[in-house]
């Protein structure tokens, strides 16, 4: 059992249909050094009574947007690890447990990630990428914008977030890709072969999905911000072309991961894997 600290905080607006949910998965996790802190906006439907007899920890924190509040939680309630999760998300099964013990293994480790799922109204799990190598990568956004790496399942050190200097105020729906962007500038992402988050996909008015546009619009304008040069972009996007053919063909794929070419020079996460007793290990 780690014994590092980790704080969660969930940002709330009139929440209340997936609240308790959400703050059920966290607490069925079990983990004894765990925080968790929903932020709330000034809910007028039934979520401060949730959040009071589920004893959870809140505050109610009015004028701040999403990010805001997600920034401001962090600042407040310092701890080893961080993370968040929107009240209408899910953690899985034993998803605390298995990151804290990755980041006590190998201190190298400043964030990871698992394998993205989405969930439906009533929470029932859809892997959205079962490869058993990532597809996300430091630089798949010069093939595609739409690639995302799944914040639900992302964790990262205190330091890392001090580091990137917290939420950009420069945007309003794609801090959290901006985030990435900026991890990945000291820090190499890490991969667990895990569901460890749900994403619910529950309703086209969902803040999420209702302001997509706007969501792609930024993430353009944070890719707008790389120094990367049209020659080794388009290199890169042959490299990851070819890249992607190889590790679905077996036969090739063994012997080219042994390489770490992905790691080296594609910004592919370093993957970790589970042995035989269950243990994680670097693959």
């Amino acid at each position: 059992m780690s014994n590092l600290s980790i704080t969660i905080i969930t940002p709330n607006l009139n929440g209340d249909r997936f609240l308790e949910a959400c703050i059920r998965s966290i607490q069925s996790q079990q983990y004894p050094n765990l925080k968790h802190v929903v932020i709330d906006g000034g809910s007028t439907d039934n979520s401060i009574q949730i959040l009071k007899t589920t004893g959870t920890t809140y505050e109610i924190v009015k004028g701040l947007n999403n990010y805001e509040a997600i920034d401001y939680g962090f600042k407040k309630y310092p701890s080893d690890i961080q993370a968040w999760l929107n009240s209408d998300d899910l953690y899985r099964d034993g998803a605390i447990n298995t990151v804290m013990n990755a980041f006590e293994k190998f201190p190298e480790i400043s964030w990871l990630t698992g394998t993205p799922s989405t969930s439906n109204d009533l929470g029932v799990i859809r892997i959205w990428d079962a490869h058993v190598f990532p597809s996300i990568s430091k630089y798949t956004w010069t093939l595609s914008s739409k690639i995302f790496i799944q914040q639900e399942s992302t964790f990262w050190r205190q330091e890392l977030y001090e580091k990137a200097g917290g939420m950009s105020k420069d945007y309003r729906y794609a801090n959290d890709y901006d985030l990435w962007f900026e991890f990945f500038k000291t820090e190499l992402l890490y991969s667990i072969p895990q569901v460890l988050a749900s994403f619910r996909m529950h309703s086209f008015a969902q803040i999420s999905i209702s302001n997509k546009g706007n969501y792609m619009s930024e993430v353009k304008r944070v890719q707008s911000q790389s120094n990367i040069g049209f020659l080794r972009k388009r290199m890169l996007q042959v490299l990851m072309g070819v890249d992607y053919i190889i590790i679905r063909i077996p036969i090739l794929r063994n012997a080219y991961n042994s390489t770490k070419f992905r790691q080296k020079f594609l910004g592919f996460p370093i993957r970790l894997s589970f042995d035989d007793s269950g243990q994680l290990v670097k693959c």
